[in-house]
């Protein structure tokens, strides 16, 4: 069976994470998962909105032109969902 998107839900997770974790050291690196962790814990649909924008953005090529496809790529993942949760984190 083929998947209709380049990531499923638990991939596009993961990979926001581990972008929004590759900048920190190892002395603050375990104290950023686990706020990651904490806030996901709190809200757990947080990324699930991001997941279906991106999915959203990735069956409209009328709407958003020949990049849409990029959209589950490592430079728009950092552009919205690393980028929020970074903000939201700090």
């Amino acid at each position: 069976m083929s998947k209709k998107y380049p990531m499923s839900y638990e991939e596009f997770e993961k990979r926001v994470v581990e972008l929004f974790l590759e900048d920190y050291s190892d002395e603050t690196l375990q104290v950023m998962k686990d706020k990651v962790d904490k806030e996901l814990e709190n809200d757990p649909n947080y990324i699930h909105g991001f997941y279906g924008h991106a999915c959203w953005v990735y069956d409209n090529p009328k709407l958003y032109g020949k990049n849409c496809k990029k959209v589950f790529e490592d430079s728009f993942l950092r552009q919205t969902p690393v980028a929020n949760l970074r903000m939201l984190i700090g």
